[in-house]
């Protein structure tokens, strides 16, 4: 066993290089995201404005110390039924949680609405520590993640032919050599997907067989994969394992796998019935995925439970300063806290000192309130709210802002959104998505070393969505009538209550659109979706996979600590929720539209991450014209202009594709485009006439250009 004190030595610089990344500055000043590198353009610095709140990463490596703490589990995590018998899955004897997602780990349980319970038993990774991950936690699933991929073992493969990121057509051919079904109720249909080529690997003999969906899972529904006919890249055949060879010839009666021999002969028979002999398969297995209720069940059960106790209205805006600003477009800020129905507990860190949460359990399993917190609040009122002597006022919308990668509220004082707000006639309001906002940096580092802690970060990240649900009520209702707007002669317009939001906010801005029972249009900047896949492909977490690196330094251990954090990071990521927009809104809720507007070469966020809305039926259509180079992708439902509905429109400003083959950041040279729709006109009036009259006009090619290319 390595020390802890070994670890903290030998990884210094990894913690130093995440705190860096975790630190990003605030972009009121700079009118950017968090997330961008760039250097800050100042021309819309609020000068009257404290300076931009940034985190010292200093003091955030420096509360790191070398004891080894060990997390608490909460007693409501409880064990849902014994382990299974083998800590691996035999079919793939490369690495243990190989094949993933694999049944093996789907432990029957008819109290469950999938008739499952998710137990990996023993199988997660172990850190350099020799310390496992802990498994409690992933048992409050039913199944696996909608966005979950599969990682296999095929060394030195040839990947000529398959599918990839921008080409998904080979996926579904007759003959290609990995099939993913779908079972419905009258059959099965071919699922869309990629190869995933991990270029982070640089040994093929090592390296992992990443295969993606290329569209949205459904919840609580049976997935079927089977690999045939793939071949090394001296042209050999792959043989199948020994287990699996087992059970292809039926051969497991007497051994430990005769357990499992039932459902490998109804994944055959399954198979069969799509033309697929069974003596041909190199490998073959099915899987179920999670329940809505799990998913999503937690987060809907807080926002019940805390509207009965708010009341219909929300909580009470308190300690409410108000401050007059001398800028072009902004008048006042309003700021302050508003109460929230609090249900985390504190839980201890690993190697810092602080305080971090997870979900306090009540005696019915579900997350019960564990008192109150104050939680911030930021208002911007532009110049046009604020009536002239003599003049009637002019109401304004009301419309939430979501901020930048582990930022916060106060990123509503972008010079962008002054704009917006002057020119359309709106008042934003932000708070912190917790759970990844600026006074959660400490707490992610930690975790980045012994991911057992991850539940920290996914548990708190649903008491930020119920927090912004919160309070988009509480403007809705107690905003118009709050002393400090009347006394100013504001006139608020409830009834034109929207949210936008840019980069993060961009990505969770689904999950909070889909939560909330009254924001039923939303804009998403620059966003995507599952995090396991963007955080691949993201300059801004290098430093990230340093520091995980330092913690499980092999690299199949990575991917398979990001496929198993997913499944609990679902409950708040937008790849669960896009589904519950309009396709199948939550119980008396919807349906929502959103209006996505990714840019082009982003090396932020994976553009290619929205076009799986596209593939996957829920109403989300990529507009054409799309891109010169790729007219549409593949596969994806397409609409022209106007449109009634979401869609996502590509903004172009001649940044090219990433790779297909490498699951890296766009390397061009060219300046990064994440924080350039924001700043064009055209854009601003785009998404302001969706959010008012849910229609996606044509602003991008009134000069004849395709593509939304900027005027």
């Amino acid at each position: 066993m390595i020390s802890t004190n070994s670890i903290s030595t030998k990884l210094g610089a990894a913690f130093a290089a995440s705190a860096l990344l975790l630190a990003c500055g605030s972009d009121e000043a700079a009118d950017t995201d968090t997330a961008d590198t760039a250097a800050p353009d100042v021309s819309d610095v609020d000068t009257t404005d404290a300076a931009p709140d940034t985190i010292d990463s200093v003091d955030a490596v420096d509360a790191l110390d070398t004891t080894d703490a060990v997390d608490t589990v909460d007693a409501t995590d409880a064990d849902t039924g014994p382990l299974p018998l083998e800590p691996c899955d035999p079919i793939d004897p490369s690495h243990c949680l190989y094949p993933f997602p694999s049944n093996v780990y789907l432990v029957p349980d008819l109290s469950r609405q999938t008739g499952y319970t998710l137990d990996f038993g023993n199988a997660l990774p172990r850190n350099l520590d020799d310390k496992p991950m802990d498994t409690v936690p992933y048992r409050r699933m039913d199944g696996y993640g909608v966005g979950t991929p599969l990682l296999v073992s095929f060394p030195e493969l040839d990947r000529a032919g398959l599918a990839t990121e921008f080409d998904t057509a080979p996926s579904l051919a007759a003959d290609a050599p990995i099939l993913w079904l779908e079972q419905t109720e009258t059959g099965f249909r071919r699922v869309a997907y990629f190869v995933d080529d991990d270029t982070t690997d640089p040994d093929p003999v090592t390296k992992t067989l990443i295969v993606r969906p290329a569209e949205i899972l459904r919840e609580d529904t049976r997935y079927i994969v089977a690999f045939r006919g793939l071949k090394n890249t001296r042209g050999e055949a792959y043989p199948a394992s020994e287990a699996f060879a087992a059970y292809r010839a039926g051969t497991t009666a007497g051994t430990p796998l005769a357990k499992r021999q039932a459902t490998f002969d109804a994944v055959f028979t399954d198979l069969a019935g799509q033309g697929v002999d069974k003596a041909n398969l190199q490998l073959a297995w099915d899987f179920h995925t999670a329940s809505c209720d799990a998913l999503h069940g937690p987060v809907r059960h807080m926002i019940a439970d805390a509207f009965a106790t708010t009341g219909d209205k929300g909580p009470v805006l308190g300690d409410i300063e108000v401050e007059v600003l001398d800028h072009e477009t902004w008048a006042l800020e309003i700021r302050g806290t508003f109460e929230v129905p609090h249900y985390m507990e504190p839980a201890p860190m690993n190697r810092s000192t602080g305080t971090v949460w997870r979900f306090h359990y009540g005696p019915d399993g579900k997350p019960a309130q564990n008192g109150t917190r104050k939680a911030p609040f930021w208002i911007r009122i532009p110049k046009s709210a604020i009536p002239a002597e003599g003049e009637a006022a002019i109401p304004h919308g009301i419309a939430m802002y979501g901020h930048g990668q582990n930022g916060e509220g106060t990123q509503v004082r972008g010079g962008f959104l002054g704009r917006i707000a002057n020119t359309y006639h709106y008042v934003f309001f932000a708070t912190d998505m917790w759970g990844m906002s600026e006074e959660d940096v400490s707490g992610i580092v930690d975790v980045l070393f012994d991911m057992s802690g991850f539940p920290r970060v996914s548990d708190r990240l649903q008491q930020g969505l119920l927090n912004h649900v919160l309070l988009a009520r509480t403007m809705r209702e107690r905003l118009p009538t709050l002393p400090e707007i009347t006394a100013k002669g504001i006139v608020l317009d409830p009834t034109r209550l929207y949210y936008t939001g840019i980069s993060q906010g961009g990505i969770f801005g689904a999950s909070v659109v889909a939560l909330s029972p009254d924001l039923q249009r939303g804009h998403l900047g620059v966003p995507g979706n599952n995090y396991g896949f963007l955080l691949t492909r993201s300059r801004n977490f290098d430093p990230f996979f340093l520091a995980l690196s330092g913690g499980y330094p092999e690299r199949w251990q990575q991917l398979s600590v990001l496929a198993a954090i997913m499944q609990l990071w679902e409950g708040a990521d937008p790849v669960s929720y896009m589904r519950h927009l309009h396709a199948e809104p939550f119980e008396g809720q919807g349906p929502n539209e959103v209006l996505l507007a990714p840019a082009k070469g982003d090396v932020q966020v994976a553009v290619s991450s929205n076009e799986w809305l596209a593939r996957s039926n829920i109403g989300i259509a990529v507009m054409t014209p799309y891109d010169t180079v790729r007219t549409a992708p593949s596969g994806a439902e397409t609409a022209t202009y106007p449109r009634t509905g979401s869609g996502i429109v590509l903004y172009d400003f001649g940044n090219p594709w990433p790779n297909p083959s490498e699951n890296r950041p766009p390397t061009s040279d060219a300046a990064d485009p994440h924080g350039k729709p924001r700043q064009e006109d055209h854009h601003s009036r785009q998404l302001i006439h969706f959010l008012e009259t849910g229609e996606i006009i044509d602003v991008c090619s009134e000069d004849g250009t395709p593509g939304c290319t900027p005027q």
